[in-house]
């Protein structure tokens, strides 16, 4: 028999009795490199049931001999050929590969499956209401049992079940569904043995289902409303009934019934009472009986609509645009519109505009109308009888003239700043009420930003933009080298927009080129430390190579962290001022400082890393309810307020430090894919657990410590190693008797914070 399976060849195998249920395998197989065949037997007792006789045995010979049991009804078996290995790269490799062939079976002449059980022949089937009952007829008398199978529409099986047969008689009964239609077939059971399945039996129907409920109720005219429903797949025809109290359903005869044959999916009612509230439901009909009614609706004829509900995308329109008019029919009576008319004044004089059907829109052309023209308009309109609503709210669109924005620059090279934009709107009938300027380059550059790192920005991005709320019809902007950053030899384009009082708007843009001798200046700062408050100050400088300070330059500070980001302390500082600046929280092992400096004039930003200046401390340091400020070097005169005050807590004995780190992330898991998918958020969740222990003596620190525990806001929490960030912290402490110490746990988890 040929290996279906089998991808290198050709497998023939032979199954055959000797004696004594001695059966016999040989086979035939032509392939290089064959190492060996493993092969398998199973047997049946004869209830369909396989078992294992013989298991995945090695062989190199051609033939296997087995003894089937004494109960064994039919044996099968298969073998497997296995090739020859050889190494690549270290590794094992097969030559070839392949899979079972296909098994041979062989059934005993002395057992019952030598002689099967007749196939049934095919049920009949009858449905009553939601019961359904399968019969047969079965003369053979080895049958003692019927098993049915019940299928729904052809694809689903809903029920099964075993008749016994009585006088060579078997039936089975089960529910069923409305809607649907149902087959069944059925075999034989007895002897241990199983018939094979008989054909199914023709389909039959059931009830139809409920439609699952109105769709549309709604007045055609005076006397008339149309009922739409969902259809149903196997009704012949549909019942509706209507009365004009919801009550008389299923309690009086005062309702009455109208019959639509076929697959149709609406009726028309006629001969109805005007003025009054009409009920209808529906259900579904067919040979086999009715389906429950659906659930009720309503409609009521012969009434005078309420005004229609009007709007306009836009109240205000330029001369030239169309501008959409619409409304919506409010009927009493749930009929859909049959007119309308649509009222426009214009300068006093009225024009009435019949609209027919449905339509609720309509397109105002404004071509005609001068600047300042006011349109007002309403609507009303009609349904099922011949009488027009009263007129809508009566609404007014404003026509104006096209505003019109000129902008212009001193020049269109940049040389130094400021740069001034003049800006002009028109026309006079209209008043500004504000303007938006934005400024975006025209190709990609690298450049460095205010904290002196390099980004990269790219053509069309915005660098600079700003709101102005001031109402003047001729204004002039002026933007600073502290507003933005430009590039040197870098084209730019401005971009400025007016919002109109009328509601519209005007862009307008104006292109310029950045050109200036870039300035070569050297930062550096002063910086001190102070071991008891545990704060730093730093006055900034700038010089050129003669050590002279250089004016028009603007100073920033920014404290460098422990996780390589950056904290402004100070901004925009005029270089030559001497202004030192107070550090509340330098790093307890190294207090590390970034200069950046900028010319007023051109933009242009350098920077300078100080070299980390020596702290030294040990101790973990909590600080809270702080204030602190900056202040003139050059001033002898003693400061009323210090420079730094606020409470502080340290703890210098036996410090345990402990962080953890929880990223925002989420692992989704995809149909196809071998790993999951990560997506990363901006949270980080950083959380520690800090340990200390202070002596049991230590009044001071006790007392801060209870201090730090009621303290109901955000605290800056430092440790040696470097790090320092604002946290919330939880302070639990335990004082034990004969104990020399206080043991002090830190929980704590970072929060946003500035400086």
């Amino acid at each position: 028999m040929a290996n279906k399976a089998c991808t290198v060849s050709n497998v023939i195998l032979n199954l055959q009795n000797g004696t004594d249920r001695t059966m016999y395998m040989t086979w035939s197989f032509s392939k290089k490199y064959l190492d060996h065949f493993v092969l398998k037997w199973e047997y049946d007792t004869g209830n369909g049931v396989w078992f294992i006789g013989a298991n995945d045995v090695s062989t190199t010979d051609r033939q296997y001999i087995f003894n089937a049991p004494s109960n064994a009804a039919r044996v099968r078996a298969c073998i497997k050929p296995v090739s020859k290995t050889y190494k690549k790269n270290g590794k094992k490799r097969s030559r070839w590969t392949s899979q079972w062939c296909d098994a041979q079976y062989y059934t005993f002449p002395d057992s019952p499956s030598a002689n099967p059980l007749p196939v049934p022949s095919v049920p009949s089937v009858t449905i009553s209401g939601f019961s359904l009952t399968a019969e047969v007829n079965d003369y053979e008398a080895r049958v003692q049992q019927i098993e049915f199978q019940v299928v729904q529409n052809d694809q689903t099986l809903v029920a099964s079940g075993i008749g016994n047969k009585v006088t060579d008689h078997a039936a089975f009964s089960c529910n069923v569904a409305a809607g649907g239609s149902y087959k069944v077939r059925c075999r034989g059971l007895g002897s241990g043995l199983t018939s094979e399945w008989s054909e199914y039996s023709q389909n039959v129907g059931t009830i139809p289902s409920t439609p699952t409920g109105i769709t549309e109720c709604y007045g055609l005219s005076e006397s008339s409303v149309r009922v739409g429903w969902q259809a149903v797949s196997n009704a012949t025809s549909y019942e509706v009934e209507y009365t004009t109290n919801a009550d008389y359903f299923d309690s009086s005869n005062e309702t009455q019934t109208m019959t639509v044959q076929g697959s149709a999916q609406h009726a028309e009612v006629t001969g109805l009472d005007s003025g009054k509230t009409w009920f209808f439901r529906v259900r579904a009909v067919n040979d086999k009986g009715q389906s429950g009614w659906t659930g009720a609706a309503s409609a009521v004829i012969g009434k005078t609509p309420s005004p229609p509900t009007t709007w306009s995308l836009t109240t205000t329109a330029m001369v030239g645009e169309t501008v959409t008019l619409s409304w919506v029919h409010n009927s009493e009576d749930s009929s859909e519109q049959s007119a309308a008319d649509l009222e426009l004044i214009v300068n006093g004089v009225s024009q009435i505009i019949p609209i027919s059907g449905k339509t609720s829109t309509y397109a105002l052309q404004t071509s005609s109308y001068a600047d300042g023209t006011k349109v007002y308009w309403r609507v009303r309109t009609k349904g099922a009888i011949p009488t027009y609503s009263e007129w809508s709210m009566q609404r007014v669109v404003d026509i104006y003239a096209p505003p019109v924005l000129t902008v212009t620059l001193d020049s269109n090279v940049l040389s130094s700043f400021p740069l001034r934009v003049h800006v002009s709107a028109e026309p006079k009938t209209q008043t500004p009420i504000g303007y938006y300027l934005s400024i975006t380059p025209k190709t990609s550059y690298e450049t460095t930003d205010f904290y002196g790192k390099t980004v990269w920005i790219k053509a069309g991005e915005t660098v600079y933009s700003k709101h102005y709320d001031i109402r003047d019809k001729a204004a002039v902007f002026e933007i600073t080298a502290s507003d933005v950053t430009l590039e040197n030899n870098v084209e730019y384009i401005i971009s400025c927009t007016v919002a109109m009082s009328t509601g519209l708007t005007a862009s307008n843009n104006v292109s310029f080129s950045a050109s200036w001798t870039d300035e070569d200046f050297e930062l550096n700062a002063e910086v001190g430390v102070d071991t008891d408050s545990l704060t730093a100050y730093v006055c900034p400088f700038c010089q050129d190579e003669a050590e002279n300070i250089i004016e028009g330059i603007l100073l920033s500070v920014y404290r460098r962290e422990f996780d390589g980001t950056f904290t402004e302390l100070a901004r925009n500082i005029e270089n030559g001022k001497n202004i030192t600046i107070t550090d509340p929280h330098p790093a307890l092992d190294y207090a590390r400082y970034r200069i950046v400096g900028m010319s007023k004039e051109t933009s242009s930003i350098s920077y300078y890393d100080l070299p980390g200046i020596p702290v030294g401390e040990t101790a973990i340091v909590i600080q809270w309810d702080e204030e602190w400020s900056n202040f003139d070097v050059t001033e002898e005169a003693e400061m009323v307020e210090p420079t730094w005050a606020g409470s502080l807590v340290k703890f210098p004995y036996n410090n345990d430090i402990s962080d953890d780190y929880s990223p925002d992330v989420a692992l989704v898991n995809y149909i196809g894919r071998s790993h999951p998918v990560s997506y990363y958020g901006t949270q980080i969740g950083e959380t520690a657990t800090w340990s200390a222990e202070i002596l049991i003596d230590d009044e001071d620190t006790l007392y801060a410590l209870r201090r730090l525990a009621r303290w109901m806001g955000d605290c800056y929490v430092r440790e040696p190693s470097g790090s320092g960030y604002w946290a919330n912290v939880k302070v639990s402490f335990s004082r034990k008797h004969c104990a020399l110490t206080i043991p002090v746990t830190l929980s704590i988890t970072r929060v946003e914070g500035g400086a």
